[in-house]
């Protein structure tokens, strides 16, 4: 159960993923996730250049960009609004799998990997992604939060990601 961000995050991770999920917590006030409308980006000033906004098409089959901050266009060279992950990501299937988790079961998860961006430079990404939904229905929403550290020229040791650390919780209502 996730009641606290320590729940989820690492110690040494970025204090800005721990308060993200914080936020997250206190909107969903007790249930499984917040609603969609719950979350305002607006309450996020610190935040909004590392945030994203998932929609869930057809139960998790895709999924579709609605939000991304300045942060996230520059690691991607444009806009990923409207975007779909097969557009994006390549292979997409390891992305598919973990979102659909965060929307299916639904779960919190948490990853730091590294990997290459489209300018060459290989970096460090921490991240969050949180489901919201309907209350009491599925999530049809993620919610997300990335954090990047500096950037070093390519190596090709790194020309695929790879996942440094990943962290799951299952979400459920407080009793």
């Amino acid at each position: 159960m996730l009641n606290a961000p320590v729940d989820l995050i690492p110690a040494d991770a970025p204090d800005d993923l721990r308060r993200f999920v914080a936020y997250w917590l206190a909107k969903a006030a007790g249930r499984r996730m917040p609603t969609f409308d719950d979350i305002d980006p607006v309450d996020l000033p610190w935040a909004l250049s590392r945030l994203f906004v998932v929609r869930s098409i057809d139960g998790g089959a895709d999924f579709e960009y609605r939000l991304a901050g300045q942060q996230i266009y520059e690691r991607h060279g444009g806009s990923i609004v409207g975007k779909r992950v097969g557009d994006l990501f390549r292979p997409a299937a390891v992305i598919l799998e973990r979102w659909r988790r965060v929307v299916t079961e639904p779960a919190a998860c948490y990853t730091h990997a590294r990997h290459p961006t489209h300018t060459g430079l290989a970096l460090r990404g921490y991240r969050v992604v949180l489901p919201v939904g309907p209350g009491g229905g599925p999530a049809d929403h993620m919610v997300g939060m990335s954090v990047y550290a500096e950037g070093s020229s390519s190596d090709p040791a790194y020309a695929d990601a790879e996942i440094i650390d990943l962290r799951w919780v299952t979400l459920r209502d407080q009793a």
